[in-house]
């Protein structure tokens, strides 16, 4: 898809984020880098890659025995685009609430999608599947490429809301409002004790066989960029170094492992339905041989450690 990008010292990444974090009118100046150097220049962004999230919940959801077509999402963690609300409408959603501590949301970046999808048709097509054989699918699609314009059009055409700023553990909603709680990358950026109470919240909010599915990345997110380290190397450091060099708004990771984020979820009366973990296999190499970890990490066994990627469904209703 976009354009390759020479791998980033994660070093030198981590002091950049941290001074610019501490400037005043810190996100425009953000996202005016990423923009122009990162991650967000145009035709960079892997556009398909945010549809396969969308996808992912779908098919966790039917393969639960529950539709999407005509049912309401709660997405926790807007970011800078709307895609994932997107293609959940093309594939029958009702309603997709989305809400976001930060108000990150760029109209370009929703424009350039739009776009994207109009250029590329025949691929988005492949890539929805059997999804895009469905009549509503082909409808929406039309209605989706006819506008000419960003997040505001796309927002009324498909009956998105936008919140934020918003805590999602306090959310202004009655209820029983909505049928899925979902995130995609969003979990691991939050402290443990406030995922707590965002699950206290689901349960409020979802309907009585109402599912969560998040999908949850506990890699070390440097790794992304720079290539010379593994997914786990950020367990090194004790909290204290560890907030030295990533305690800024930008790329706060809680570090917690998989089998913490379960514990969390059942801890909050989840009943977990399925799970999906995946073991980044450089990474459990490296710990097999002698990798240093903080103490809070020794005890954990290198498999549970190793694990980068997680999917996780479950529901608040009593097992029948």
């Amino acid at each position: 898809m976009g354009a390759s990008i020479k791998a980033v010292n994660w070093k030198w990444k981590a002091r950049v984020q941290n001074a610019v974090a501490m400037m005043p009118l810190s996100d425009q100046i953000y996202y005016a880098m990423q923009r122009n150097v990162g991650s967000f220049r145009p035709g960079r962004s892997n556009h398909l890659e945010w549809f396969e999230a969308a996808l992912t919940f779908v098919k966790w959801i039917k393969g639960a025995g529950q539709e999407v077509k005509g049912r309401s999402f709660l997405e926790v963690g807007t970011g800078h685009y709307l895609s994932v609300p997107m293609a959940l409408w093309l594939c029958g959603a009702s309603e997709v609430v989305t809400v976001d501590l930060n108000k990150y949301l760029a109209d370009a970046l929703v424009a350039e999608t739009i776009e994207f999808v109009r250029n590329n048709q025949d691929e988005v097509v492949t890539a929805f599947g059997s999804e895009a054989e469905e009549p509503l699918f082909q409808e929406r699609l039309q209605q989706l490429i006819k506008i000419q314009g960003g997040a505001s059009e796309l927002l009324r055409l498909a009956n998105i809301k936008y919140i934020s700023p918003a805590d999602a553990a306090r959310l202004d909603f009655p209820d029983e409002s909505f049928d899925f709680h979902i995130s995609h990358a969003v979990f691991e950026h939050i402290p443990p004790d406030v995922i707590a109470a965002i699950l206290t919240e689901a349960r409020r909010l979802l309907k009585p066989q109402g599912l969560l599915v998040h999908v949850i990345d506990p890699s070390d997110h440097f790794a992304h960029d720079d290539t010379s380290i593994t997914a786990i190397n950020f367990l090194q450091f004790s909290e204290r170094e560890w907030k030295r060099w990533a305690g800024n708004k930008y790329m706060y990771h809680n570090r917690l492992r998989a089998f913490e984020y379960v514990q969390l979820f059942e801890g909050a009366g989840v009943r977990i339905l399925r799970l999906s973990e995946a073991i980044d296999e450089p990474s459990l190499n490296v710990l097999r041989n002698g990798f240093e970890l903080d103490e809070r990490f020794q005890p954990i066994v290198v498999e549970k450690l190793a694990v980068t990627g997680l999917i996780l469904m479950g529901t608040f209703s009593p097992e029948e």
